[in-house]
């Protein structure tokens, strides 16, 4: 007997997302949000908040999407979770690098705050 999971769509993308741009960034750097450097990368916007630098983030990642993305995308529908996911990604990393910007050009360090 083989073992299937039903998964929805855009969960699946997530899920392949943070393992992709994890691995990804890892190798190449260019998909986290770095203050200084944010304007030259437009996409890390967007591809940051799938982004883990660490083993243990991402074992907790996976399960909360697989578990959380699963119950919402169909409570939801995919259209709705996707804007969700859009809202809680963009918006935030928008303001960190509005935040860290501003500490960068009044201090000149990419330290953090």
């Amino acid at each position: 007997m083989v073992l299937r999971f039903n998964v929805p769509p855009l969960t699946r993308g997530l899920l392949l997302a943070v393992i992709t741009f994890t691995t990804l960034n890892t190798a190449l750097g260019i998909f986290a949000l770095i203050p200084n450097q944010a304007w030259r990368w437009p996409w890390t916007f967007f591809t940051s908040a799938f982004v883990e630098s660490h083993l243990f983030p991402v074992v907790i990642a996976l399960p909360a999407i697989f578990f959380g993305g699963r119950y919402l995308e169909r409570a939801w529908g995919g259209a709705e979770y996707a804007k969700f996911v859009l809202f809680v990604t963009v918006i935030p990393n928008l303001l960190s690098f509005a935040v860290y910007w501003s500490w960068y050009l009044i201090t000149g360090s990419t330290a953090p705050l």
